[in-house]
């Protein structure tokens, strides 16, 4: 999990506006939720 949330933090929006860069982040964030839960699902090997 620290894993995505170190990579959702090194996504740079760059120019984005401040408004459009708020909606990516959320967009992002429930990306990284959805991973973790499908992650949380896969057996341990």
């Amino acid at each position: 999990m620290n894993m995505l949330r170190k990579l959702q933090g090194s996504i740079d929006f760059g120019s984005t506006p401040a408004v459009e860069r708020e909606e990516l982040a959320g967009d992002v964030s429930d990306i990284m939720d959805a991973l973790f839960e499908a992650m949380k699902k896969l057996p341990d090997s």
